[in-house]
């Protein structure tokens, strides 16, 4: 009966979403050189946001949007993609002094102050809509928006997409950065995640990874030892003969 118990409170509780996991490919590189981004255990068909380096924090204020009556009312944050679960959206309606807060589901949806009152947050491009229980056309309001975002927004400028199987290929253009490690974080509109590490290296030769780096030098080594290897005497005869 306590296991039962326990197996339906389990069912009612609200599931997170699955992490992806994503590799790379190389996984050492020189700033402005291609890195391969193949991602598995994402959403299907989902859009695709690819953030570089450390999570910073990120904010807007009074921020331009689109729409009337009850809404949706559409706007746009600077930096993306996202990190799922760090964005509020912020309205302050005056002269009235209403504000209110719509908060990160971590889904790519938004919960505001009250039933009816409802956002989106799409993590890869930073667009994001509310609506609210009244009409609020002409009525000065200001938007302002918190989130985490990451130091460098490395998608292609073609944008990313998943296959029906979760699954996406991607070509990012390292950052001119310092040598390092660096987080590589790829996020979807349903807000699955993943992150891994690459090691940003400037004296890596342009079309060059550090695997063939390697296996070059394993080869060169390998020449001059053989070439530089003390060789046996080769005894010679006189062809006089005596």
């Amino acid at each position: 009966m306590a296991f039962l118990t326990f197996s339906i409170i389990l069912a009612s509780m609200p599931m997170a979403n699955a992490a992806g996991a994503i590799t790379l490919t190389p996984t050492a590189q020189a700033p402005g050189a291609s890195v391969s981004v193949a991602g598995t255990g994402f959403g299907a068909t989902k859009a695709v946001g690819i953030g570089f380096g450390a999570e910073m924090a990120g904010s807007n204020t009074n921020m331009v949007y689109t729409g009337t009556g009850m809404g949706p009312y559409t706007g746009r944050v600077s930096y993306y993609p996202i990190k799922p679960g760090s964005f509020v959206l912020i309205s302050d309606t005056t002269p009235s002094g209403m504000v209110a807060y719509y908060n990160d589901d971590g889904d790519g949806t938004t919960t505001g102050p009250q039933e009816g009152m409802e956002g989106t947050i799409n993590y890869t491009t930073g667009v994001w809509t509310r609506v609210t229980t009244v009409d609020v056309t002409g009525i000065p309001t200001n938007y302002t928006a918190t989130y985490t975002r990451y130091a460098y927004n490395a998608t292609p400028a073609a944008g990313v997409t998943t296959l029906a199987s979760g699954t996406f290929t991607a070509s990012i253009t390292v950052p001119a950065v310092a040598n390092g490690n660096y987080n590589v974080t790829a996020i979807d509109t349903q807000g699955n995640r993943a992150v891994a590490t690459l090691t940003v290296d400037s004296a890596i030769p342009e079309g060059l990874t550090i695997g063939v780096m390697l296996s070059l030098s394993t080869v060169a080594v390998i020449v001059s030892t053989r070439y530089f290897r003390k060789r046996p005497k080769i005894k010679t005869y006189s062809q006089v003969k005596l």
